[in-house]
Protein backbone atom coordinates (compact mmCIF):
# COMPACT_ATOMS: atom_id res chain seq x y z
CA UNK A 1 0.00 0.00 0.00
CA UNK A 2 1.26 3.46 -0.90
CA UNK A 3 1.87 5.75 2.08
CA UNK A 4 0.35 9.15 1.23
CA UNK A 5 1.08 10.57 4.71
CA UNK A 6 4.77 11.05 3.89
CA UNK A 7 4.12 13.20 0.83
CA UNK A 8 4.27 16.96 0.29
CA UNK A 9 3.80 19.30 -2.67
CA UNK A 10 6.32 18.13 -5.25
CA UNK A 11 6.66 16.54 -8.68
CA UNK A 12 5.45 12.93 -8.89
CA UNK A 13 5.47 10.47 -11.75
CA UNK A 14 2.18 8.76 -12.62
CA UNK A 15 1.63 5.74 -14.83
CA UNK A 16 -0.76 6.46 -17.71
CA UNK A 17 -2.36 4.42 -20.44
CA UNK A 18 0.02 4.05 -23.40
CA UNK A 19 -0.63 6.54 -26.22
CA UNK A 20 -3.11 8.40 -23.93
CA UNK A 21 -0.61 10.32 -21.79
CA UNK A 22 -1.26 13.68 -23.46
CA UNK A 23 -5.03 13.23 -23.10
CA UNK A 24 -4.73 12.48 -19.37
CA UNK A 25 -2.38 15.45 -18.95
CA UNK A 26 -4.83 17.74 -20.74
CA UNK A 27 -7.75 16.55 -18.60
CA UNK A 28 -5.82 17.14 -15.39
CA UNK A 29 -4.87 20.65 -16.49
CA UNK A 30 -8.39 21.49 -17.63
CA UNK A 31 -10.42 19.94 -14.81
CA UNK A 32 -8.22 20.63 -11.82
CA UNK A 33 -5.75 23.28 -12.89
CA UNK A 34 -2.83 21.07 -11.79
CA UNK A 35 0.63 21.62 -13.19
CA UNK A 36 1.18 18.63 -15.46
CA UNK A 37 4.22 17.92 -17.62
CA UNK A 38 4.11 15.43 -20.48
CA UNK A 39 7.22 15.98 -22.64
CA UNK A 40 6.87 14.85 -26.26
CA UNK A 41 9.07 14.44 -29.32
CA UNK A 42 8.32 14.68 -33.03
CA UNK A 43 10.19 12.80 -35.73
CA UNK A 44 9.78 11.76 -39.35
CA UNK A 45 9.37 8.09 -40.21
CA UNK A 46 8.77 6.24 -43.47
CA UNK A 47 5.37 4.58 -43.83
CA UNK A 48 3.36 3.18 -46.72
CA UNK A 49 2.04 6.72 -47.22
CA UNK A 50 5.58 8.10 -47.50
CA UNK A 51 7.25 10.35 -44.92
CA UNK A 52 5.00 10.98 -41.93
CA UNK A 53 5.66 13.18 -38.91
CA UNK A 54 4.92 11.45 -35.60
CA UNK A 55 4.52 12.97 -32.14
CA UNK A 56 5.02 10.69 -29.16
CA UNK A 57 5.67 10.97 -25.46
CA UNK A 58 9.32 11.12 -24.48
CA UNK A 59 8.48 8.83 -21.55
CA UNK A 60 5.79 6.48 -22.91
CA UNK A 61 3.02 5.70 -20.41
CA UNK A 62 4.15 8.30 -17.83
CA UNK A 63 3.24 11.89 -16.90
CA UNK A 64 4.68 14.20 -14.27
CA UNK A 65 2.32 16.05 -11.92
CA UNK A 66 3.22 18.80 -9.44
CA UNK A 67 0.80 18.41 -6.56
CA UNK A 68 0.22 17.59 -2.93
CA UNK A 69 -0.72 13.91 -3.12
CA UNK A 70 -2.54 13.94 0.21
CA UNK A 71 -4.99 16.47 -1.26
CA UNK A 72 -5.33 15.28 -4.87
CA UNK A 73 -4.45 11.57 -5.09
CA UNK A 74 -8.05 10.35 -5.49
CA UNK A 75 -8.88 13.03 -8.05
CA UNK A 76 -5.79 12.15 -10.09
CA UNK A 77 -6.54 8.41 -9.93
CA UNK A 78 -10.11 9.08 -11.12
CA UNK A 79 -8.86 10.92 -14.21
CA UNK A 80 -9.35 9.08 -17.48
CA UNK A 81 -6.03 7.66 -18.71
CA UNK A 82 -4.23 7.67 -15.33
CA UNK A 83 -3.42 4.33 -13.70
CA UNK A 84 -1.53 5.12 -10.48
CA UNK A 85 1.41 6.92 -8.95
CA UNK A 86 4.82 5.33 -9.49
CA UNK A 87 5.82 3.78 -6.19
CA UNK A 88 8.40 1.33 -4.90
CA UNK A 89 6.53 -0.59 -2.26
CA UNK A 90 5.15 2.03 0.13
CA UNK A 91 7.72 4.66 -0.97
CA UNK A 92 6.68 7.28 -3.55
CA UNK A 93 9.72 8.91 -5.18
CA UNK A 94 9.78 12.67 -5.64
CA UNK A 95 11.03 13.94 -9.01
CA UNK A 96 13.61 16.73 -8.45
CA UNK A 97 12.56 20.18 -9.64
CA UNK A 98 15.93 20.49 -11.41
CA UNK A 99 15.14 17.43 -13.55
CA UNK A 100 11.81 18.90 -14.71
CA UNK A 101 13.40 22.32 -15.35
CA UNK A 102 16.21 20.76 -17.41
CA UNK A 103 13.67 18.88 -19.54
CA UNK A 104 11.62 22.04 -20.03
CA UNK A 105 14.72 23.96 -21.06
CA UNK A 106 15.26 21.52 -23.93
CA UNK A 107 11.65 21.67 -25.20
CA UNK A 108 9.54 24.34 -26.85
CA UNK A 109 6.67 26.20 -25.13
CA UNK A 110 4.27 23.29 -25.80
CA UNK A 111 6.65 20.75 -24.26
CA UNK A 112 7.71 19.28 -27.62
CA UNK A 113 11.11 18.71 -29.21
CA UNK A 114 11.50 18.18 -32.95
CA UNK A 115 14.17 15.60 -33.66
CA UNK A 116 16.37 16.70 -36.55
CA UNK A 117 16.58 14.48 -39.61
CA UNK A 118 19.72 12.35 -39.72
CA UNK A 119 22.76 13.80 -41.47
CA UNK A 120 23.30 12.19 -44.87
CA UNK A 121 26.82 10.85 -45.48
CA UNK A 122 28.43 9.25 -48.55
CA UNK A 123 27.87 5.50 -48.52
CA UNK A 124 24.68 5.74 -46.47
CA UNK A 125 21.56 3.95 -47.72
CA UNK A 126 18.47 6.13 -48.19
CA UNK A 127 14.93 5.66 -49.47
CA UNK A 128 13.55 8.09 -52.03
CA UNK A 129 10.14 9.28 -50.82
CA UNK A 130 8.94 11.43 -53.74
CA UNK A 131 9.12 11.54 -57.52
CA UNK A 132 9.54 8.84 -60.18
CA UNK A 133 11.95 6.79 -58.03
CA UNK A 134 9.66 6.80 -54.98
CA UNK A 135 10.20 3.90 -52.54
CA UNK A 136 13.48 2.86 -54.19
CA UNK A 137 16.65 2.60 -52.15
CA UNK A 138 19.86 4.32 -53.20
CA UNK A 139 23.31 5.08 -51.80
CA UNK A 140 24.47 8.64 -51.10
CA UNK A 141 27.45 9.45 -53.32
CA UNK A 142 27.80 13.19 -52.79
CA UNK A 143 27.04 16.05 -50.45
CA UNK A 144 24.36 18.72 -50.68
CA UNK A 145 24.82 21.33 -53.37
CA UNK A 146 23.59 24.93 -53.28
CA UNK A 147 20.09 23.73 -54.28
CA UNK A 148 19.87 21.27 -51.33
CA UNK A 149 20.18 18.27 -53.64
CA UNK A 150 22.04 15.04 -52.87
CA UNK A 151 23.87 12.89 -55.41
CA UNK A 152 22.74 9.24 -55.26
CA UNK A 153 23.75 5.95 -56.88
CA UNK A 154 20.67 3.99 -57.81
CA UNK A 155 20.43 0.45 -59.22
CA UNK A 156 17.66 0.74 -61.81
CA UNK A 157 16.74 -1.72 -64.54
CA UNK A 158 19.98 -3.63 -64.12
CA UNK A 159 22.35 -0.68 -64.30
CA UNK A 160 23.69 1.90 -61.91
CA UNK A 161 22.55 5.51 -62.35
CA UNK A 162 23.76 8.65 -60.63
CA UNK A 163 20.89 11.00 -59.89
CA UNK A 164 20.40 14.18 -57.85
CA UNK A 165 17.42 14.36 -55.51
CA UNK A 166 16.24 17.10 -53.12
CA UNK A 167 17.34 16.26 -49.56
CA UNK A 168 13.72 16.67 -48.35
CA UNK A 169 12.72 13.76 -50.62
CA UNK A 170 15.05 11.31 -48.85
CA UNK A 171 14.67 9.25 -45.72
CA UNK A 172 17.83 7.83 -44.18
CA UNK A 173 17.77 4.16 -43.32
CA UNK A 174 18.76 4.38 -39.66
CA UNK A 175 17.93 2.84 -36.37
CA UNK A 176 14.89 4.04 -34.43
CA UNK A 177 14.58 7.80 -35.09
CA UNK A 178 13.81 8.35 -31.41
CA UNK A 179 17.14 6.85 -30.36
CA UNK A 180 19.16 10.04 -29.90
CA UNK A 181 16.76 12.61 -28.48
CA UNK A 182 19.22 14.96 -26.80
CA UNK A 183 22.11 15.24 -29.24
CA UNK A 184 22.59 18.94 -29.86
Amino acid sequence: MVDLHQTSTAWYCFKALPKKEHIAAGLLRQLSGMEVFCPRITYVKRTRRGKVKFTECLFPAYVFIHTDLKETYRQIRATQGIRDVVAFGPRIPVIPDAFIEELRRRLDAEGVRDLPPPVLRPGQTVTITEGPFRNLQAVVSGQLDQHQRVALLLDFLGRQLEIAVPADDLLAETEDPRGKVWED
